[in-house]
């Protein structure tokens, strides 16, 4: 086992002050260098977190010898094209999601990292969120028999109140962009399905998404909404408020739905939640932002229930989110426990749970459902072709 794993983060926006975090509470682990386009900003964050060394050129942190692991915050549309330049550069990688903007482009960065023998870890967060690793742990053991249907539901993201972002709006407009979001008409959906769909087979346990449906509703052209705080994001012209799938065994199935401000819903579940149906009982689960969870009138963060035995309930003892209201941690304990992760495969040489081919597979199953609301139609996830994007043609 090493000594010590140094680490360089580039784009130091908000995922950024999660990721730091995770490698400050790491025994084994050194944040050495912060690099950002923005010099101010560079300074400032390294300022704040102890960080010895700011880069304004990414180039000149790859040359940096002294780091071993590239940590890549930065936009959607830089994510492969980093990942790939880390990796022929000899480092590991952590990479936010989405991990990339079509298949193709993604499996350049994969195959880059297998050729240089280097860890590769998307930032799939919610994979290691606690109360979902639990629920996971709970299908493994049998709790619920044999799981056959997800059913999430999506809303409203609740900022805290002491929450300041310190991007400016012009910092977060590429979110809105097309090509940049790698979302087209749907940057919203590009840059959080990754996430659910995730989720829906990780819960499923480890079951393959087949085939995705999306239902589109035409915006009512009122007043435009805001959407999350950290997000420039305003009420859409094209909303995708559900979406459907089935699995490759057919007997499987799942939903997603969103009724948030942003597109004009109203819901009393805060975030994300996951309901997973198995044939003797049934698991619901708080995820991001995730509140309003309620057994006998408190607040849950996972409930168990089993035909024939009494309902079991769990809550987790960490950390308040540092940026929803929420009972959830997730810009919190969730990116510690990915970043942990992490460090400990590069430590102990472990396998990683969540590498890049499962990110490109969740951009994949995105991709199917943006296809399928311009299809009006059901789209298989493995006839979406490598070259396609939500935008257009892509370039290497």
């Amino acid at each position: 086992m090493g000594e010590r794993v140094y680490v360089g983060i580039v784009g130091l926006g908000l995922a950024a002050t999660a990721h730091v975090r995770g490698y400050l509470s790491h025994p084994k682990a050194r944040v050495l260098a912060v690099c950002d386009t923005d010099a101010h900003r560079a300074a400032e964050f390294s300022e704040r977190y102890g960080v010895e060394r700011v880069y304004t050129s990414y180039p000149d942190l790859l040359d940096d010898r002294d780091i071993q692991v590239i940590d890549i915050a930065t936009p959607t549309f830089l994510h492969a094209r980093m990942t790939r330049q880390a990796a022929l550069a000899g480092k590991h990688v952590h990479c936010e999601k989405p991990f990339c903007r079509s298949v193709a482009e993604g499996m350049e960065a994969v195959q880059a990292a297998k050729s240089a023998g280097v860890k590769l870890l998307v930032g799939e967060t919610y994979l290691f969120l606690t109360s979902h690793m639990k629920a996971r742990a709970l299908i493994d053991d049998g709790a619920i028999g044999r799981p056959l249907q997800i059913r999430q539901r999506h809303g409203a993201w609740r900022r805290r109140a002491d929450h300041k972002l310190h991007l400016s709006a012009a910092a977060r407009d590429w979110r809105l962009d097309g090509a940049q979001s790698g979302g087209g008409r749907y940057p919203w959906m590009f840059d959080h399905a990754v996430h659910f769909f995730a989720t829906a087979e990780y819960l499923m346990a480890d079951a393959t998404i087949d085939e995705v449906f999306a239902v589109v509703a035409a915006g009512s052209g009122g007043e435009r909404r805001a959407g999350a705080s950290h997000d420039p994001y305003r009420t859409a012209e094209l909303d995708i408020p559900i979406i459907t799938w089935r699995y490759e065994d057919a007997e499987r199935q799942g939903v997603w739905m969103r009724a948030d401000p942003l597109n004009g819903k109203f819901d009393t579940m805060h975030g994300l939640s996951t309901t997973v149906v198995g044939e003797t009982g049934m698991i619901e689960v708080l995820g991001e932002g995730g509140r309003n969870l309620l057994w006998e009138g408190k607040q849950q963060h996972l409930i168990l229930h089993r035909e024939g035995k009494e309902t079991a309930c769990f809550r987790f003892d960490e950390d308040a989110d540092r940026v929803w209201d929420s009972e959830i941690s997730y810009y919190g304990q969730g990116h510690v426990n990915q970043v942990h992760h992490l460090l400990e495969a590069i430590l102990e040489d472990r396998p990683l749970r969540y590498g890049g081919e499962d990110g490109v597979r969740a951009v994949r199953c995105t991709l199917a459902t943006i296809s399928s609301a311009e299809k009006g139609s059901p789209v298989r996830v493995a006839e979406v072709a490598e070259d396609f994007t939500a935008y257009g043609e892509i370039e290497f």
